[in-house]
């Protein structure tokens, strides 16, 4: 059992594509991610960068092309968040310093994150910062329980609500599927760690 991970603060932007008219879930998701099983709790996945987005988008919807990206008009939005009591496994050495496997925060099998997810709940903590699956060298951030977006520049009065607006509707970068990490392939941020000295166990 993992150990109780550093908690931190996050004051910056994090970014996330989403064609609803909202980027935000106040309900619980109806399916399954990473952090949440379906239909338990509202879980807000989003990147502290619109490259790490726009890779999350193009791995889900395994478009390798160049021409096949071109094609997507997705909403890009940026959002405000200001949150503490965010657990820190955002690198490799975290996880396994918190006593939790390093490999599980980019497996393709996400039952021991889904897992660490209830018990951080559990333990007060708001969200998680971990290596994004879908892009070695970015960041994910996922935000447990439900919000709900307000104007830019609003300022929030209640915990639950986060400035938000559409910064693009557009396609990916050009050839960033090049960098993109699809299912069944090793992650080489995870490879690097790995190599580095860190804990072996294959994640794919």
């Amino acid at each position: 059992m993992a150990r109780k991970p550093a908690a931190v603060s996050f004051t910056d932007v994090a970014f996330r594509c989403s064609d609803y008219d909202t980027p935000l879930w106040a309900r619980p998701n109806t399916e399954h991610g990473r952090w949440r099983s379906a239909r338990t709790n509202p879980t807000q996945y989003l990147c502290l960068s619109s490259d790490g987005c726009w890779a999350d988008l193009a791995r889900g919807e395994n478009l390798r092309a160049d021409s096949e990206v071109t094609l997507i008009r997705m909403p890009l939005w940026v959002l405000r968040i200001d949150e503490n009591q965010i657990a820190d496994y955002s690198t490799f050495e975290k996880a396994e310093a918190a006593g939790f496997p390093p490999g599980a925060l980019i497996d393709e099998d996400w039952q021991r994150c889904q897992a660490e997810g209830d018990r951080l709940r559990s333990r007060g903590f708001r969200g998680v910062l971990a290596p994004a699956a879908a892009l070695p060298g970015e960041t994910a951030l996922t935000l447990f329980g439900g919000r709900r977006a307000i104007g830019w520049d609003d300022e929030p009065v209640l915990a639950s609500a986060i400035p938000a607006k559409i910064v693009t509707i557009g396609a990916p970068p050009a050839e960033l599927v090049k960098r993109v990490r699809f299912r069944g392939e090793e992650h080489s941020g995870y490879i690097a760690y790995a190599l580095a000295g860190g804990q072996r166990e294959r994640a794919q």
